[in-house]
Formats: C-alpha cells, structure tokens, sequence
C-alpha cells in the first residue's frame, strides 16, 4: 500500500539495543506495515518479539536506528513523541497509569478533551462538552454516564481501563495504540474492556494497533492479525483468513514459519 493511502505507513524499523556490548539485542529487525485508515489490526508474539517496543516506536518513545512511520501520508518519524501525541493515543496494560484518581470521571475527561490548551478545564465546562462526554460513555454500556461527578478512584479496574479508553478516543486520533490493555485484569473485566474497545473504535472508525496475548482475542477480533517473532513481522492475515484458525492452528503456523526461517538462514 502506497504511504500516500494508508492510514499508518511503517517500513524498516530497526532498534538494536546496547550496540557493540556483550549485552547487544536486536529488538526490531525490519518491522514493516501499513494499516488503511479504520482497520484494526492486532499484534500477537512470544515476550521479547518486539510488540511493546514496536508501539515505542511509533508513538515516538523510542528513537529509531532507520525506519519510517507515517501517519496519513505525513512523516513523523523525526517527531518527537509530544508532537506525535496530537495525531495517536496510547492505553498501557495498567489501568491506573490513564486516570487521575482523585479526580470525577467528568474531570478526566475534560482534561483529555482539552489536551494542550491553556484554559482550565473546571472555568471551561460547558452543557455541550458533558453531553458529548456523555454520549461517549453511553457506548459503554456500564452506566458511567450517570456517574460523571463520582470520583475515579471509587470505579473498579475495569471500569478505570474502560474510561481510560474513552479518554484517549475523545478527540478521534488518527491512531489508537493499546499495549495490552487487558493484561492486567481479571477476565470478567477484560471481556467488559474488549466489548468497550470494539464499541468504541467501531463508533469512530479509529485506525487501531493491539497488542495481546490471547490468541482466541486475536483470532476473534479485528481486520488484522499481525505475528511477531526476533523484532520481524513473520505472519501477517487478514480477517478472512484468520477467521478460518483455532488457537492450535496459530500455535502450528508460528512453528513452520519459525522452522522455515531458521532453515533458510
């Protein structure tokens, strides 16, 4: 896919870490793909396959040794990760990281909604910015709309995921970053996040890149399904594709596509 028609063009991304030590790791070796603008794509891999440190990249955490990463045919990669926060989000693995807890949910929103501007948020809300932070948490469908002026820190771990979610949607990015957003949670809760994170990226039709490690996740959700293994996307499907795997089906690609690459080398 040309960079001009892709929503997030990334090529050639490589990171080594501790370069000419004893402890150098090659942490992305060649990372390239393009989503088109609203697909949702997942990343799935062994720890240390490069995920996290891919999201890095592209959110401008981590300077890169070469690469591109654009966003709508735009060249971010000189970036720093301040200026690139105005066209992504990012939700982390702990719910508590995206909140401010001593804060009412209407307070959060406020301050994501208002994100850069010098104006405080408590003199700057009006009826039309809690209607719209009422709509948003309406898709939900956990009631958090009618709990706008209840402190965060009474809302349980999912619930907190679930709003932090919210808040990095509010302003429609362009890319929506989520590194193992459920991780953390129980798997009552993380369902509950998963079925807000569908709602609300399918409401707005938010380019998205999400890392887990459930595979059933993976294969049950999203346009793409991304497998990385040593800093390399060595498995790229698309939905009707990954449509047709079970868990042990994935299990088995990753090892011929392992095996393959090692005997090749």
């Amino acid at each position: 896919m040309p960079e001009t028609q892709a929503g997030v063009h990334v090529a050639g991304l490589r990171k080594t870490f501790f370069p000419g030590t004893v402890q150098e790791k090659t942490a992305l070796n060649g990372v390239s793909f393009d989503l088109a603008p609203g697909e949702f794509a997942i990343v799935i891999g062994s720890n240390g396959a490069g995920k996290s440190t891919t999201l890095n990249a592209i959110s401008g955490e981590l300077p890169l040794d070469a690469g591109t990463v654009a966003i709508k045919g735009r060249d971010v990669t000189k970036q720093p990760a301040f200026k690139r926060a105005g066209v992504m989000s990012r939700v982390f693995q702990d719910p508590m990281l995206g909140t401010a807890a001593s804060l009412t949910i209407e307070e959060n929103l406020s301050i994501s909604a208002r994100r850069g501007a010098t104006r405080s948020f408590r003199s700057g809300l009006k009826k039309a910015d809690r209607d719209r932070f009422r709509a948003a948490l309406e898709v939900l469908g956990l009631g958090l709309e009618n709990r706008m002026q209840d402190q965060v820190s009474l809302l349980s771990g999912g619930q907190r995921q679930s709003l932090t979610l919210i808040m990095a949607t509010i302003n429609a990015p362009d890319l929506l970053l989520l590194d193992e957003h459920t991780a953390a949670l129980d798997p009552r809760a993380a369902e509950l996040v998963v079925n807000a994170t569908l709602k609300t990226v399918g409401r707005q039709n938010i380019t998205t890149l999400m890392i887990t490690h459930n595979m059933e996740q993976a294969i049950a959700h999203g346009d793409r399904l991304l497998m990385m293994h040593e800093g390399q996307v060595i498995l790229d499907l698309d939905r009707a594709e990954k449509a047709k795997l079970t868990s042990a089906d994935l299990v088995s690609r990753f090892h011929d596509v392992v095996s393959d690459r090692m005997l090749l080398n």
